[in-house]
């Protein structure tokens, strides 16, 4: 499948599959908000939700609800049971191609259907696929095929509301059945062949069509419908490939805010540049967005470059070193011509205003991938997460090779910064699927319980001070605090509130305040400085749980961490990826951010305890 197969321009129109006969009609999604259709079938109309079926005899139609920008959902049923086998042999027997073949037989082709496939919202499956897996199942049971056109009514008479999409790009597009999968349990699914398959196209299609590329996806439509070609499995595509179970783990619901728009100011447009070309730019950078968001949402990481790559004319070589010839002069209609777009780039209201949408753009994808931070994720999922994050800035650079350095290096920091924080999101999934089995264990929470109160706190107290310079009462309070709830056994949301707590509580002084980010900011550096101390003292001590104390430790400074990026970012009203873009520049002009002064105290710290605690501190890191 190829990017052109999700997002063409014209995924909102509706397309009719005629049958031999003349008799039979599907359609796929229709723009039309209700009415009757227009081919002129009479049948009897039912709701199914905000959409129609239309029946006439074994024929059904879906008709109405626009599924643009909605996910509304569309009910199919199958006729499982022996009684609506019958109807549908009946029906059947009636028409042309199938009338001669026996009523056993067409039972056995049909129980076939129901054995390996189901209705499923949003997936769909290459026809010729369903029909190669069809013509391999009469092989070995030694059964006569219908021919393909037959297939069709075959499988529309058992499943109810099957539309059918022609997916693809100019000239190498496929019909699709939309609305059905091969079921889990089915033996299709260990087919050697349909791996690649599998990976790719098995997986919810989100609604928000609206991007066509200008190249295809090299050997990726081929590779769908009996291409003798594998590539090797990469992690994302095994991913893809357990999206019906990942799907659970991301928040599918999530739609991509409104952009703000471009604040012209005073200064000029650039030669042969005018408010046409800026609002046309616009429209055209929210699909790509958008076509960004529907690719991460069904987690098919390796398209994000082709996506760049299209956005930004680049020309990637293909397998076998030749360039991607684009598709005809139709597919550049619309689009912004390179030169163009170069201009535009160099104008500054525009970069300021790409790099705003940027930030709202990857704060959505965040949401999506990782919605709780401490909700236990498959580590398939986390991989391919992390993976994606280490290719991005390298697929963003070469994408926009020979576009000026300025608009480079905006996009650049906030892909940077998005990286980043998925980095540090999966890092602190890890840690809290971690610190689950140690606050679970009643004999590892007595030790620390027991530990934490040979603690000389009046001496960290004493310590700290000079530094921190933090009000007594308070620290003492937390020091109770956490220890009550550490006797208490709390439960990993449990301390997840108390630590949000802590940090409403500290903050709340300098709530509305200009002061707020560098609070915060303070904040986060004397807790790090706090915890230090008390971590070097069980050092020390020889603790017995030093080893829980350190992970506990390593997971709370990193939720306090995502607990105060949060804060700050309500309190300027700025995306979490914007706050986080802020510190990587201040960082690339050289000057030393909190970041760097949180990472030098830990050392410090580390290095003033003992030898042999310093080789377990480090030995537990890695």
């Amino acid at each position: 499948m190829d990017l052109a197969q999700l997002y063409g321009q014209s995924s909102g129109g509706a397309y009719f599959d005629s049958q031999t006969g003349g008799a039979h009609v599907t359609t796929v999604v229709s723009s039309a908000s209700g009415g009757v259709p227009s081919h002129g079938m009479v049948g009897i109309a039912m709701d199914v939700g905000s959409s129609h079926i239309i029946s006439s005899g074994s024929t059904y139609l879906i008709h109405g609800g626009s599924m643009e920008g909605s996910r509304n959902h569309i009910s199919h049923s199958s006729r499982s049971s022996s009684a609506m086998l019958e109807m549908a042999i009946e029906n059947l027997q009636k028409s042309d191609g199938i009338a001669s073949h026996k009523s056993s037989l067409l039972n056995s082709h049909l129980q076939w259907l129901l054995d390996n496939y189901e209705t499923a919202e949003g997936v769909s499956l290459p026809r010729c696929s369903l029909y190669n897996h069809y013509l391999r199942h009469c092989q070995e049971q030694k059964l006569d095929p219908v021919n393909a056109a037959s297939f069709g009514k075959l499988i529309r008479s058992v499943f109810m509301g099957l539309r059918t999409r022609r997916l693809g790009t100019r000239g190498n597009s496929k019909y699709h059945y939309y609305g059905i999968r091969v079921k889990p349990d089915s033996p299709l699914n260990r087919l050697q062949e349909d791996t690649q398959y599998m990976a790719m196209r098995q997986q919810p299609v989100h609604q928000k069509q609206r991007f066509k590329p200008l190249q295809k996806v090299d050997g990726m439509s081929d590779s769908l419908c009996g291409s003798s070609q594998h590539c090797n499995s990469t992690p994302e595509q095994s991913v893809a490939a357990q999206s019906q179970h990942h799907q659970q783990y991301i928040d599918t619901s999530h739609t991509l805010p409104p952009f703000p728009t471009p604040d012209l100011g005073t200064q000029p447009l650039p030669e042969r540049i005018n408010m046409n070309d800026i609002k046309k730019l616009q429209t055209l950078y929210r699909d790509h967005c958008e076509a960004t968001l529907d690719v991460v949402m069904n987690l098919q990481f390796h398209y994000i470059e082709k996506l760049w790559q299209t956005f930004w004319y680049s020309t990637p070589p293909s397998s076998d070193g030749s360039t991607t010839i684009t598709n005809s002069d139709d597919d550049l209609e619309g689009m912004i011509p390179r030169e163009k777009l170069v201009s535009l780039c160099k104008y500054e209201p525009v970069r300021l205003w790409m790099r705003s949408c940027d930030h709202i753009l990857y704060q959505a994808l965040v949401e999506i991938l990782i919605p709780d931070v401490l909700r236990p994720v498959p580590s398939t999922l986390t991989q391919a997460i992390r993976n994606f994050a280490k290719s991005l800035e390298g697929w963003l650079t070469n994408a926009m090779t020979n576009f000026p350095q300025e608009i480079i290096r905006t996009k650049v920091a906030v892909v940077s910064a998005f990286a980043q924080t998925l980095r540090r999101y999966t890092s602190l999934n890890h840690l809290a699927q971690a610190a689950r089995a140690v606050l679970q264990n009643t004999s590892q929470i007595n030790q620390m319980l027991s530990d934490l109160n040979r603690v000389d706190f009046a001496n960290v107290q004493e310590q700290a001070s000079w530094v921190c310079q933090c009000d007594e009462s308070v620290v003492q309070r937390l020091e109770q605090d956490f220890k009550v709830t550490l006797q208490q056994q709390s439960s990993l949301d449990q301390w997840a509130t108390w630590l949000d707590n802590v940090v409403s509580q500290v903050l709340k002084p300098h709530q509305g305040s200009p002061s707020f980010p560098k609070a915060a900011r303070q904040f986060l550096l004397k807790w790090s400085f706090y915890s230090s101390m008390v971590i070097r003292d069980l050092t020390l001590r020889s603790a017995a749980s030093f080893g829980s104390f350190h992970l506990i430790r390593l997971l709370y400074d990193e939720y306090m961490f995502y607990l105060v990026e949060h804060r700050v970012a309500q309190a300027t009203g700025e995306t979490p990826i914007a706050v986080m873009g802020e510190v990587r520049k201040t960082q690339g002009n050289g000057s030393l951010s909190n970041m760097n002064i949180y990472v030098i105290i830990n050392m410090v710290f580390m290095l003033q305890s003992s030898t042999d605690s310093f080789s377990f501190v480090f030995s537990s890191v890695t």
